[in-house]
């Protein structure tokens, strides 16, 4: 199989889709890899170090898309991409098709196949494909939330971490996640004074015995979010709504019980969902505020450090790109259900409820669009 590493497109995305040593393992299965030249400086990672792993190296992304059955990248294609996508292509990456409906329309006039890393699943119903990026999301969301509490952001002018003779810095973790509990330890390590809330106690009970004191656990009831963001230095969300925009869990009315030059991280980063101010910025222009309290929502965050983004990811996804390509998709996705998760688009067939009723479009399940297919 010809499998294609194009150069990121999106605003600030510094990784790339998959390193020399998954370009060696797929070379020696009798594939052929091309990459973008350049597509992995930031990663740290040069061409010739591409060809030595036994890439072909193409100047350019349109040209690898027009060479590749399979596209493996980090995020999900945007409209400079669309035109270079390939009849009945695959594509392999972070896709969140409810959030994006000009894809899924490509998606369906190109028939494209399409696999998104956030929703394949583990035996264990666990998502390992978005783990390693929840994770460095939520250790960043502390760093990031700590510089924008500098008075020269906006922020109440703070510093997170413990000093002697002084209260510790309040931070607050919505959700109990990977993010969440990528949160909590940096946040627990740093000293803060840590809440974390969440509506299923079985997850509190499961951070608590890995935090210890360390945090306090509350369930995720409205009185307890109040008054724990009422006395918050620091709010990181990481629940996100999929698309339910008629309630949130901080709307903008809370914002002023909360103290003045606070922060809030939204690592979920989903537009008036969790957080009803929330909207998305980019690592280039960050935050904004509203009511006095500085908000962040860079949907990207481990962009930021692709050299460490890169490796996580490629050794997260290799095992199954292999699958991918040493099988077929079609056989890929019968034999593994948790693969099969992550199908999100079947040769043009929408396989993802949530991006249909999101915007009026036909829903197939696996089991119809598959035995269509095969008709």
């Amino acid at each position: 199989m010809k499998i294609g590493i194009p150069k990121e497109m999106a605003n600030s995305e510094y990784r790339i889709g998959m390193t020399p040593l998954g370009v060696k393992q797929m070379t020696e299965a009798g594939h052929q890899v091309f990459v973008c030249s350049g597509a992995g400086l930031y990663s740290g990672i040069n061409d010739q170090q591409y060809r030595d792993a036994g890439a072909f190296i193409l100047e350019d992304s349109a040209r690898v898309y027009s060479n590749s059955d399979i596209i493996v990248k980090v995020k999900p294609p945007i409209d400079d991409e669309f035109g270079w996508i390939q009849e009945k292509q695959i594509i392999f990456s972070y896709i969140l098709p409810e959030r994006h409906q000009e894809l899924c329309n490509h998606f369906i006039e190109k028939k494209v196949t399409a696999f998104g890393y956030e929703s394949v699943e583990d035996q264990h119903g666990g998502k390992p494909l978005l783990a390693p990026m929840s994770e460095i999301a939520g250790k960043m969301a502390v760093l990031v939330g700590s510089k924008f509490l500098q008075t020269n952001y906006g922020g109440k002018g703070l510093m997170l971490g413990c000093m002697s003779g002084i209260a510790p810095a309040v931070v607050v973790i919505i959700g109990a996640g990977t993010a969440a509990q990528g949160a909590a330890f940096i946040a627990t390590g740093l000293g803060c004074n840590v809440t974390i809330l969440n509506r299923r106690l079985a997850r509190l009970k499961a951070l608590e015995q890995r935090f210890g004191r360390n945090a306090a656990y509350l369930t995720l009831s409205h009185e307890n979010l109040l008054k724990s963001i009422s006395r918050a230095d620091l709010v990181i969300n990481t629940v996100d709504q999929m698309g339910e925009k008629e309630t949130h869990l901080i709307s903008r009315a809370m914002l002023k019980e909360m103290k003045q030059g606070a922060v809030i991280v939204d690592v979920a980063c989903d537009k008036n969902g969790a957080i009803e101010t929330s909207m998305p910025t980019t690592h280039k222009d960050p935050i904004y505020v509203i009511d006095d309290i500085v908000h962040c929502a860079i949907p990207n965050l481990p962009g930021a450090v692709p050299q460490t983004s890169t490796l996580a990811l490629t050794e997260a996804t290799l095992p199954y790109i292999l699958k991918l390509a040493n099988q077929g998709y079609k056989k890929s996705v019968l034999n593994d259900t948790g693969l099969r998760k992550g199908l999100c688009f079947y040769e043009g067939c929408l396989l993802n409820k949530k991006a249909a009723e999101n915007f009026g479009l036909d829903y197939s399940s696996f089991e119809s669009s598959f035995l269509h297919i095969e008709e």
